[in-house]
């Protein structure tokens, strides 16, 4: 059986869905945990990946410009644990963080005892 080619138009609204930057159609990938931090636009507009099932790990599938990469989530698994503001908490009392993707591996950025917010081991 022979290859089927698109139509000119048929092409032309595939690749102008593409550039719009619309997610992949639903299937494609399993989606995973998390939201998409905001990126620096790549020059080179490389697909390193389709959907989340083709990054790593816990690693999503994110635009940076014209490009797609995988990235660390800014919402990582687990719940940040309480702070119990009757007990002082040890450590530095200055913002270390805003979100979880600046956090090294599994922790999560939570608010901690000086009303900042700093890299902790989540509750899971």
């Amino acid at each position: 059986m022979p290859a089927r080619r698109l139509g000119p138009l048929t092409a032309a609204l595939l690749l102008s869905l593409l550039l719009l930057g619309l997610p992949p159609v639903a299937g494609t990938g399993a989606e995973k945990m998390g939201v998409c931090p905001e990126l620096e636009a790549e020059q080179n507009c490389t697909q390193e990946c389709g959907s989340d099932g083709e990054c790593a790990d816990n690693l999503k599938c994110c635009r940076a410009g014209c490009a797609t990469v995988c990235s660390v989530p800014n919402d990582k698994k687990g719940s940040c644990p309480q702070v119990n503001i009757s007990f002082p908490q040890l450590g530095l009392c200055q913002d270390q963080c805003q979100v979880d993707s600046q956090c090294p591996g599994q922790m999560k950025c939570c608010r901690n005892g000086c009303g900042k917010v700093s890299c902790v081991t989540p509750n899971f």
